[in-house]
């Protein structure tokens, strides 16, 4: 049996995630994709546009065969966080052969350089045979670089001319985690194609495209999978589309009371929350009486200094009360405690007996089982992810009047 993961977020699922699965299943000759997920909230900070369980069904009619929810700390945290915490559930599986991932240079040499894994040879006169811009000689020269302590999207741009995107820094740090975790997982890169993470042209590869258009009204239907669109519209008016700004009165609130207690010199204060920085902090404080969406109030805190993502995350972390205390003080012991399943295929059983034997952490199937098998470290992870559900489920309530379900209520999904 092979059996090949891919980290996602699918917000929602488009066209270039059924190529992300197809391709991974051809490349690697799997027989079992599995999809590790960002819950409600994802890694930009910012809530998802439908719930964890209609992307999970998205993903399973895509291609995937199992999905599991990567928890909450991990999915909105930076990339470093994002990438070990993903790696770390893939790896305690211990029934994956791949780990398949979407690039912009697909190149998985240079990106395995730029993690410092592979020792690149100075091409010396080789450099005249190979030419000044041959793949050896551009990879010596970032491997050259990072050993000079510089970051490797600084090096990439330093040495290429072009900004080291998105996917590709991704990429760089699944491959460094599981070098980090110890783990014989393969890596296997595959190329992006049409636009890239932030790309909000008009084509089929870009979710942020397909976001944008959900927000002006227009069609998108020809960016996504029939049977996506046809998803979306079912689930519509109850859990899509979901915004920042349905989430406004929540943050305020919470954010009136962290100032009060700093005013009045009690124990809250908003530098305990994960990604806020004295800066930000500062921001929050003298424009909270300028306060009139979380949307727009996300750009009153953004700064020259900050990116506009590294803000959502800092807001979205005092929304769902994630500290810096929660993470262990370093990042190779960031690994998730247990895997949660959020869904799967009818024909998938075996890997699924698979997983239950070979994985080294506990399987939650149902939420309400995970207090009699997790310790109490791995209980705390789990409520935060509890909590972001029913905020976000409060959220839907609000905007669409409808019943709130509490995610202990959730069923996963099979098809």
């Amino acid at each position: 049996m092979k059996v090949c993961a891919c980290i996602c977020e699918l917000n929602p699922f488009h066209n270039g995630h059924e190529y992300l699965f197809r391709t991974a299943r051809s490349l690697t000759g799997a027989d079992f994709i599995i999809a590790v997920m960002s819950g409600d909230f994802t890694q930009r900070g910012l809530p998802a546009i439908c719930d964890k369980y209609a992307r999970a069904t998205q993903a399973l009619m895509g291609g995937a065969d199992l999905v599991i929810e990567l928890p909450v700390m991990y999915a909105t945290g930076s990339a470093d966080y994002f990438a070990f915490g993903a790696v770390s559930s893939i790896v305690s599986m211990g029934c994956v052969d791949h780990l398949c991932f979407g690039s912009e240079c697909g190149d998985l040499t240079m990106l395995s350089s730029c993690a410092g894994l592979r020792e690149e040879k100075d091409p010396g006169l080789h450099i005249l045979s190979s030419g000044e811009n041959s793949e050896s000689t551009r990879n010596y020269k970032i491997s050259k670089l990072l050993k000079e302590g510089m970051s490797y999207a600084k090096a990439y741009a330093t040495v290429t001319g072009n900004e080291f995107a998105s996917n590709d820094m991704l990429a760089v740090r699944y491959i460094k985690s599981l070098h980090m975790l110890g783990s014989g997982i393969e890596p296997v890169c595959i190329k992006r194609y049409g636009g890239g993470y932030n790309d909000s042209g008009d084509n089929d590869f870009s979710a942020l495209a397909v976001r944008r258009k959900i927000s002006r009204g227009e069609s998108f239907a020809h960016l996504v999978p029939k049977y996506v669109y046809r998803n979306l519209q079912s689930v519509a008016g109850s859990a899509f589309p979901v915004n920042t700004d349905d989430l406004s009165i929540q943050l305020y609130t919470l954010l009136s009371h962290i100032i009060g207690e700093e005013e009045e010199g009690g124990d809250e204060c908003l530098t305990d929350y994960m990604d806020v920085s004295a800066n930000i902090a500062g921001r929050i404080r003298s424009n909270i009486g300028k306060y009139m969406g979380y949307e727009s109030f996300a750009s009153l805190v953004h700064s020259k200094e900050y990116t506009k993502s590294r803000v959502y995350r800092a807001l979205v972390h005092i929304l769902l009360d994630i500290r810096k205390t929660d993470y262990p003080e370093e990042l190779n012991d960031c690994v998730v405690p247990y895997i949660r399943i959020l869904g799967f295929r009818q024909a998938s059983s075996a890997l699924l007996s698979r997983l239950k034997d070979m994985c080294t952490v506990p399987v939650i199937s149902k939420a309400g089982d995970a207090a009699s098998i997790l310790d109490d470290e791995a209980m705390y992870v789990f409520n935060k992810d509890i909590k972001a559900a029913n905020l976000y489920d409060m959220a839907c309530t609000f905007r669409f009047n409808k019943e709130p379900v509490h995610d202990f209520a959730r069923e996963i999904v099979i098809i």
